[in-house]
């Protein structure tokens, strides 16, 4: 008989965190390819809409499939990303999106770690600013304690 142990909470070792900015996936060459990425986006409020719409057009083509909100401005975000997605995949009327992300949120930004822990393949965790990415880290690191 093979037996399997799964450990009840599991923090993915494979996290990123960063501004939400286009001059963030300048600087990283290892982010070329979102494809293997799940993108949590924590925002308390909305920046602009061309950079709100410029970040989504580089995660959306840098092919991430799946993409979670959190935060105060998280349904306007969720909003951008959907018609971002819409204009770069796609609609056809007769079979729906041709290729679409997976977009949803979730509330409180205390269940970071348990929404990491159920991603698959690398996490990139996105802030609005500087203090959030700092809270993000610190719930995160509670968590793995």
């Amino acid at each position: 008989m093979t037996m399997f142990l799964y450990p009840e909470q599991t923090i993915c070792s494979n996290v990123t965190y960063g501004l939400l900015s286009t001059t963030f996936f300048a600087n990283k060459k290892s982010l070329r390819d979102l494809s293997g990425h799940t993108v949590i986006i924590v925002t308390d409020e909305l920046a602009n809409d061309n950079l709100s719409r410029a970040a989504a057009d580089i995660i959306l083509r840098r092919g991430c499939k799946n993409i979670v909100f959190c935060g105060e401005s998280s349904e306007e975000m969720q909003d951008i990303f959907d018609q971002e997605d819409r204009e770069i995949n796609g609609f056809n009327d007769i079979t729906g999106y041709e290729d679409f992300a997976i977009t949803r949120r979730f509330e409180y930004i205390e269940d970071l770690p348990e929404e990491i822990s159920m991603c698959w393949g690398d996490v990139l965790v996105l802030c609005s600013n500087m203090s959030l990415l700092r809270e993000c880290q610190r719930i995160v690191a509670e968590e793995m304690n």
